[in-house]
């Protein structure tokens, strides 16, 4: 028999949860909001400790069995997801990572407890609460006022009894570590913490040998060049990437980029710098490699291996400023802690260089001003990107167009490589609501870089665009209702998915099944087409095949929601009462996950839908539905999906382009 499952309650401020002696056959996990332990003794009202998020309350005495040893008071609202006795045990052993949590909790409450004994030997004339009603004069004043912890009774012989909040807790923990032993992978929470480690390192920077007459004297300047940067570690490697000028631009570059990957993995470096001076001798040809291939989602700011730096060859500080800012952009931040390491240094690197572009050498030609203009337009999107500030983008956005001003005709790999960062740019900038750019804007940016990156030449390159035409382009049909925007954002994700598939990039082929699904949902409904919306639910269930709840909880809620929305609509469409029952489930997990991640924003929307999803369950089993407006309309005439419910109430969709990365 299947264990029951947890179920989601919701608490006001002061609602007692469970009282000190009740019967403890339920344990709750705090989804939000902070929950308060009293006990009630002579010496008076013992506040044992506040619990948050994430904490269990309540779960020594649900598994041993014993009468509840606390009063259990909600702080404020407060939303908790209780488990039967038999649900929070299997819980526990199937979850490494929240067992270890609980341990590492319960040792410091008890460390808090003791303290507080101790402490209260001294304090002892504290009157009790009334409890009968409710707590009303214990935690609103402050743990330190009104309160007390009480003392540790003593048995005839005046010695301090055994405690049994210590003693179920030492049952408890033995029970937690035979989880641990029980075998399998280790928990979760070690493999997290290790790459945590790993990623929050100091960041590598390799540079290659370089190439070409006096290669090893123009190393050097540029590795002196990069010593000022700080919190970098350099690498100088004796071998330098194999290019040939014999060969067309584009195997030459690509074969490149196959071995200087290579050399990259192996000195374990984020970056490689590698180049020389370029064929006529007169500048230096800089080139960035980052481990990451093609598979990898676009990043505002990104440098390709078809981006170059061109600086004199016998620069001085000025251009070294130049050099050091775009470097420090092209390491880009893997981590919140690298992220805000590199907005100490890069803004003002930023500001630096621009004196250099104000002030360029005569002579150069306008591809080599091109490509210098679009390395510094790439170092002000990472600034805006990270900074999440609209000014930095629009001056990258201002130098991508200067770039691509420059271009000569034959510039086809640079023409796709500007666009492509100019439309990345202008998407960042839609998505803070710019008002000098629309989502049409950065989609003819994207358009304008598809002419260069041929599909079989650049199938992942010309996959991620389409992917993010698709995003746009729900955009503007959102923006605008224009039915032909809706369509091409279908078309366009389906073009993607020919490219990345389940089996190559799963992370990549579940954001856009999942995209795919809410732009089916949204076509199916104005079209009043069950057939459409059917394929809604059925792109959403293959996105969670590689989306599971337990490693993607905020992924695998988005595409519940969408479950939720389709299923919602096809009721609207065939009045399937099962299907309207099965949204309210999916809602109903989506809403729970949001809240448990502290998720609130996307908790409150997927609430929004919860709710009418049960009010029309209530409807339907109070009076027949009344035919709506549209029954009797043409299914092509495009109308919003406003027109199926009788008050225009339609599930609210998430923000799309939070499922990009």
């Amino acid at each position: 028999m299947a264990a029951p499952k947890p179920t989601l309650q919701r608490f006001e401020d002061g609602d007692i949860i469970f009282r000190e002696g009740e019967s403890s056959d339920v344990l709750y996990l705090v989804a939000s909001g902070e929950v308060a332990l009293f006990k009630e003794g002579d010496a008076g009202l013992v506040h044992l400790a506040t619990i948050g998020k994430g904490d269990l309350v309540g779960e020594l005495t649900a598994l041993d069995q014993d009468p509840r040893g606390a009063t259990a008071v909600a702080r404020g609202v407060v939303a908790v997801h209780a488990f039967p006795r038999r649900a929070g045990l299997r819980r526990l052993a199937e979850d490494p990572d929240l067992t270890l949590r609980l341990m590492v909790r319960l040792s410091r409450r008890l460390a808090s407890a003791h303290d507080r004994i101790v402490h209260l030997e001294r304090q002892a004339d504290v009157p009790a609460a009334d409890l009968q009603g409710g707590v009303t004069g214990g935690y609103g004043a402050g743990e330190g006022t009104g309160t007390a912890l009480m003392p540790m009774p003593q048995d005839t012989a005046g010695r301090r009894a055994p405690r049994q909040g210590r003693d179920a807790s030492r049952s408890l923990f033995r029970r937690l570590f035979r989880v641990l032993r029980g075998g399998g992978p280790p928990p979760r929470a070690a493999d997290e913490a290790l790459a945590s480690v790993a990623r929050g390192r100091q960041q590598t920077l390799v540079v290659a040998g370089f190439s070409g007459a006096g290669a090893d004297e123009h190393r050097t300047r540029v590795v002196e060049g990069l010593q000022a940067l700080s919190g970098v570690r350099l690498v100088k490697l004796d071998r330098s990437v194999p290019y040939s000028g014999d060969l067309d631009r584009y195997t030459g570059l690509a074969g490149a980029v196959v071995a200087g990957r290579q050399m990259l993995l192996e000195a374990r470096g984020d970056l490689m710098i590698w180049g020389g001076p370029e064929p006529s001798g007169r500048l230096l040809e800089l080139r960035f490699l980052n481990p990451w291939g093609s598979k990898e989602p676009e990043r505002v700011g990104m440098m390709s291996p078809q981006n170059a730096l061109f600086l004199p060859l016998d620069f001085e500080e000025g251009w070294s400023v130049l050099l050091r800012a775009v470097t420090q952009a092209a390491l880009e931040p893997r981590t919140e802690q690298q992220g805000h390491a590199m907005l100490e240094v890069l803004p003002g690197l930023a500001e630096e260089a621009g004196g250099v572009l104000s002030d360029l050498p005569y002579g150069l030609s306008g591809l080599e001003t091109g490509h210098i203009v679009a390395c510094y337009g790439n170092v002000l999107a990472v600034v805006g990107a990270w900074a999440n500030e609209l000014a930095w983008l629009e001056h990258a956005a201002a130098a991508h167009e200067e770039a691509i001003r420059h271009l000569p005709r034959d510039a086809e790999a640079e023409w796709g490589v500007f666009h492509r960062s100019l439309g990345l740019v202008q998407q960042a900038m839609t998505d803070r609501a710019s008002a000098s750019v629309g989502p049409r804007l950065a989609m003819d940016s994207f358009k304008a870089a598809l002419e260069s990156f041929h599909r079989d030449l650049y199938p992942h390159d010309w996959a991620g665009l389409k992917n993010r035409i698709g995003v746009l382009a729900y955009k503007v049909h959102m923006a605008e209702g224009d039915p032909a925007a809706v369509r091409e954002s279908i078309a366009a994700f389906q073009a993607a998915l020919q490219v990345f598939g389940k089996a190559d990039t799963p992370e990549r082929w579940g954001e856009i099944m999942n995209d795919l699904a809410q732009v089916l949902q949204v076509y199916g409904g104005q079209e009043r087409n069950a057939e459409v919306l059917r394929r809604a639910v059925e792109a959403a269930m293959a996105a969670l095949e590689v989306r599971p709840r337990d490693q993607y909880p905020l992924l695998w809620a988005a595409t519940q929601n969408n479950i939720g929305s389709a299923l919602f609509l096809l009721f609207r469409v065939d009045k399937d009462t099962g299907a309207l029952h099965q949204a309210r489930e999916a809602f109903h997990q989506a809403a729970s996950t949001y809240e448990l991640n502290g998720a609130k924003r996307q908790a409150d929307v997927v609430t929004r839908n919860l709710n009418r999803v049960e009010n029309l369950i209530d409807r339907q089993s109070n009076r027949p539905v009344a035919e709506p407006n549209w029954a009797a309309r043409h299914p092509g005439s495009g109308e919003p999906t406003g027109a199926f419910d009788e008050g225009g109430d339609v599930p609210e969709a998430l923000p799309m382009e939070e499922n990009l990365r």
